[in-house]
């Protein structure tokens, strides 16, 4: 981990070598910014729609700004470029679809837990896969991703949970997005999961270029809390990392935002929020974004009407989950 770049990654390289990534480039981002149902007489909740994205998630920014950067660095080398790189589903999910534009291999170090819909999708598209027990999860795909780029050099690591190139997707495009939705209104806090870290730590950055005293929360599965002494386990939690057990923390947010206030959501209460915000809105948000949503509304509840709270919703959430929750007839 290096220090926050100064601007976004350079894309001309990528966009020259690779043409199919225009039409991508293109629909990219420009997410709707939504004020979504919030406690009477507390704060406004707007929620930066991120499952608007190509490939339905808000990795599709941060995968294609690492790629981009990955190709930049191969200028020059022999071979092929190969990447890998571990992933909650999200990230495995939006390099798939930028290798249906580039050939650009893939190969994702997953929990043995991810949807099946979500394995049989990128098995059917050709991405590679390693699934890990997620009982160590996750520190296992990080560190299983590592080592298959130390026992063959021929595979360039991402690395999401290091590469700073994740920050600057989040900091000079969804955050520098949600700073002019905004319309001049100033935040008085940001509430988001915690996942890699890179999202939390770049729509930070970017929302205190006009809100210098933002409240920042990230938020963690009640069952790995951030900065947990705990060892991993396979217990349910809702979508994406969790903490990283033992005491460790994401870099990112160690890092770059190391006031941030920390908050944990069971896996039961982010599925119970899912269904909530479908059955007012009649919107579909994932599990990692039902558990923002309770917590911004907690956030709301101890701030006035005039003040802005904005979260940030990371996908729609898995067919597994929807399935799930309309069989138990919530």
């Amino acid at each position: 981990m290096t220090e926050p770049l100064d601007a976004a990654v350079d894309e001309s390289t990528a966009l020259a070598q690779y043409p199919g990534l225009r039409g991508f480039r293109a629909t990219l981002g420009g997410t709707p910014l939504v004020e979504v149902p919030g406690p009477p007489g507390g704060a406004k909740i707007m929620a930066k729609y991120e499952l608007r994205n190509p490939s339905g998630s808000a990795k599709d920014r941060p995968a294609y700004s690492m790629l981009c950067r990955a190709i930049n660095e191969h200028v020059g080398k022999e071979g092929p470029l190969k990447v890998v790189d571990c992933s909650g589903g999200n990230m495995a999910r939006a390099l798939t679809g930028l290798n249906k534009l580039t050939g650009i291999p893939v190969r994702a170090v997953m929990p043995d837990t991810v949807p099946q819909s979500l394995v049989t999708h990128l098995a059917e598209a050709g991405t590679l896969m390693d699934l890990v027990p997620a009982s160590e999860f996750p520190l296992s795909i990080m560190r299983r991703a590592s080592q298959i780029a130390e026992e063959d050099p021929s595979w360039t690591l991402l690395a999401q949970h290091r590469n700073m190139a994740n920050v600057a997707a989040h900091q000079f495009f969804t955050g520098r997005e949600i700073v002019g939705q905004l319309d001049g209104a100033r935040p008085s806090a940001v509430v988001a999961a915690v996942g890699s870290g890179g999202m939390l730590a770049g729509v930070t950055r970017a929302l205190r270029s006009i809100a210098p005293d933002l409240s920042v929360i990230g938020v963690t599965p009640a069952e790995l809390p951030y900065g947990t002494p705990e060892p991993p386990n396979a217990q349910p939690k809702f979508a994406g990392a969790g903490g990283l057990s033992y005491g460790m923390r994401q870099p990112f947010v160690e890092k770059l935002i190391p006031e941030f206030e920390s908050a944990q959501v069971s896996h039961a209460e982010a599925l119970r929020a899912m269904y909530d915000f479908w059955n007012e809105t009649g919107t579909r948000i994932g599990s990692s974004a039902g558990a923002s949503w309770l917590i911004a509304c907690e956030k709301a509840k101890k701030l006035g009407p005039d003040d802005v709270v904005v979260t940030v919703f990371a996908d729609s959430g898995s067919k597994e989950d929807w399935a799930k929750l309309e069989s138990m007839g919530n």
